[in-house]
């Protein structure tokens, strides 16, 4: 047994109170519709945009839950590769509970018995499906029935198979050689082939049901299964489509609940590539699930931490200049002050650690001047002109009320410094600290420009004062920094 908070030890988005909240609602949810005698599965869809952890929250809840109840995880992205999820589905269900029989040293002949009819049935139910599968490979020449109205015509006319087999071959004017007999034989054919499916399905079901209710007689856990399908919203529309079919006429079995991590936008988007613009997606999803679960948004501080833990980027390279301001810190307050949302976040700070990745200057990239550039890149503003008409002069007002220790006492906002450092680059360097050297030498500067100068002062240290180099600050190359990193985008 693990302890759930080594599990959700780095749960940075706070999800592991929503786990134990949805975990204590599905167990008496489940136990509720036995008490009101309500049949079948009860699926759960866990909604949330790209990048809010979905599959972090389900591998932990995934981890936690198997604690105390069976619980198989599918990561449907990664059998995409196949035709029909069933085979995915089933497959994970079935290696799941061969493994119990493995590790059980005690006595569980009867559990083996239900474990073996449920794969007797789901092999038949998949045998069906393949006969199904290659019989309509055939069916190109005349239509979906040509190789059945040929095998019925040598069954039940065989005086007229030579007609048969032209009209497989697209003649359609033979049709007329069809007798009633024929059109009969068909008939009562494509019924039976009904029968016999749902009488599979039926039987799969109840064959599962009831292994279910040994296991839980025999093992140390408690019903229901939990089955977690992730990275749906991932596949191939028709797979996508597959897997909510399956799991809804397939696997509506009692004493099992599903859970389904979506972003239901994206999921929507691609049903509608599938059926067309007009078809109304939102609904038809609806169809499959009983509740949605929509993980609340992280803050942009949390989505800020979470990302850059995990990332391996040097943020020693970033110079946020002021004492009392970490990088983070000002990450997740230009953030807020620029409006930008989740997925814009999530944007910058990847083309920040993809700019950072390649950073090769021994001067620091300055965050103030560069975070909010990466932003306007993002909404595809000019971000190459840093005077009072560009963009950034704009933008940065709304940095006003971040203030930070200057030393000596004195605090600056960032807005005030920002403007000086723009104003200072419009030079080359050494010519601005030849030009300017007497007037920063006198003491009645404002704070900003203090701070300014000194930023400006480090770069001339390490790159001018000993070179003939003549050239602007490097602050006037972001722009392009930018756009190099922005080529790269995440799949």
């Amino acid at each position: 047994m693990t302890d759930i908070a080594e599990i959700w030890a780095d749960d940075k988005l706070d999800r592991r109170e929503k786990a134990e909240y949805l975990r204590a609602f599905l167990i008496g949810r489940v136990q509720e519709r036995q008490k009101a005698g309500i049949k079948g599965a009860y699926v759960v869809n866990v909604e949330a945009e790209w990048g809010f952890g979905k599959t972090f929250f389900m591998e932990r809840f995934f981890t936690q839950v198997s604690q105390d109840h069976p619980a198989v995880f599918i990561n449907a992205w990664k059998s995409d590769f196949t035709d029909d999820p069933y085979t995915a589905v089933v497959s994970e269900i079935e290696c799941y509970f061969s493994a119990a029989t493995q590790s059980q040293e005690t006595d569980i002949g009867a559990f083996k018995a239900t474990l073996g009819a449920v794969k007797k049935n789901a092999a038949k139910i998949f045998w069906m499906g393949l006969k199904g599968g290659l019989k309509r490979g055939a069916r190109w020449a005349v239509g979906e029935a040509a190789d059945e109205i040929v095998e019925l015509v040598e069954k039940h006319a065989p005086e007229h198979a030579e007609a048969a087999a032209t009209v497989a071959e697209g003649a359609e004017a033979q049709l007329t050689e069809v007798t009633d007999v024929i059109i009969d034989a068909f008939a009562e054919k494509r019924i039976m082939d009904f029968l016999e499916a749902k009488e599979s399905l039926d039987n799969f079901r109840d064959s599962m049901s009831a292994m279910l209710k040994v296991y839980e007689n025999t093992f140390d856990k408690t019903l229901p299964l939990f089955i977690f399908v992730d990275e749906l919203d991932r596949c191939r529309p028709p797979y996508a489509i597959a897997m909510l079919e399956r799991i809804k006429h397939l696997f509506d079995v009692d004493n099992v609940v599903f859970l389904i991590s979506t972003d239901t936008k994206q999921l929507a988007h691609s049903i509608n590539g599938v059926y067309g613009a007009s078809f109304d997606s939102q609904r038809y999803l609806q169809r499959f699930f009983n509740r949605t679960y929509t993980l609340p948004s992280a803050n942009n501080g949390q989505i800020i931490n979470a990302l850059l833990d995990v990332s391996g980027t040097r943020e020693e390279l970033w110079n946020v200049a002021g004492k009392t301001k970490e990088p983070r810190a000002f990450l997740a307050l230009a953030s807020n002050r620029m409006g930008m949302s989740i997925r814009e976040v999530q944007m910058a700070l990847d083309i920040l650690m993809s700019t950072t990745t390649v950073w090769s200057s021994v001067c620091k990239i300055h965050l103030y001047v560069m975070y909010p550039l990466i932003f306007g890149y993002i909404k595809g503003v000019d971000i190459e002109n840093l005077t009072e008409s560009g963009w950034l002069w704009n933008e940065v007002k709304k940095f006003q009320d971040i203030n930070v220790d200057v030393g000596g006492g004195e605090t600056a906002a960032v807005t005030h410094y920002i403007h000086t450092l723009l104003n200072i680059i419009r030079r080359t360097v050494p010519t601005y600290m030849h030009e300017e050297s007497q007037y920063h030498a006198r003491e009645d500067r404002q704070p900003w420009v203090i701070w300014a100068h000194a930023q400006i002062r480090d770069e001339y240290d390490k790159i001018f004062a000993n070179s003939s180099l003549n050239e602007k600050s490097i602050i006037t190359q972001y722009g392009k920094m930018i756009k190099h990193a922005g080529f790269l985008t995440q799949t």
